[in-house]
């Protein structure tokens, strides 16, 4: 008979047991949808209408958007698993505060507290509107 010491898993491990899961279907849905991309094919020849160009440039760029953005989100969940393995998992990367398990139910690849987050928005949003140039700084500033 082999003795193994029965540990006692805190209440936010046994969810993250949960959320590991949900991480790996996430994984491979998005492996599947990489992998079903048909691969770029060369054109015989140009459209014989300029509408027909556009509308397969845009096409090719639509399909370029939602491989890289599948590639992101990918990226996202390799990060979140790895921090399971080293246990920063569920801590939030600016003020170390446990993240609530709610806010990992929704995003579980997520990095920082909903009030870091909400700091960082804001932060690059008002970086991004600083540097608008339909409006003087001035402008910018007041609102």
């Amino acid at each position: 008979m082999s003795v193994t010491p029965l540990v006692r898993l805190h209440p936010r491990h046994r969810a993250f047991a949960s959320l590991r899961a949900h991480l790996l279907r996430s994984r491979r849905m998005l492996f599947a949808q990489v992998m079903s991309r048909p691969l770029p094919q060369t054109e015989q020849g140009l459209p014989a209408d300029v509408l027909d160009l556009a509308a397969c440039e845009q096409e090719r760029t639509i399909d370029d958007l939602i491989a890289q953005r599948a590639y992101a989100k990918l990226k996202q969940i390799e990060r979140a698993l790895n921090r399971m393995l080293d246990a920063s998992y569920g801590v939030c990367h600016r003020c170390r505060t446990d993240i609530p398990l709610s806010r990992l139910r929704a995003q579980p690849d997520a990095m920082l507290c909903v009030a870091c987050k909400s700091l960082a928005e804001a932060h690059t949003s008002l970086r991004s509107t600083a540097w608008r140039l339909d409006k003087p700084a001035e402008e910018v500033y007041r609102s």
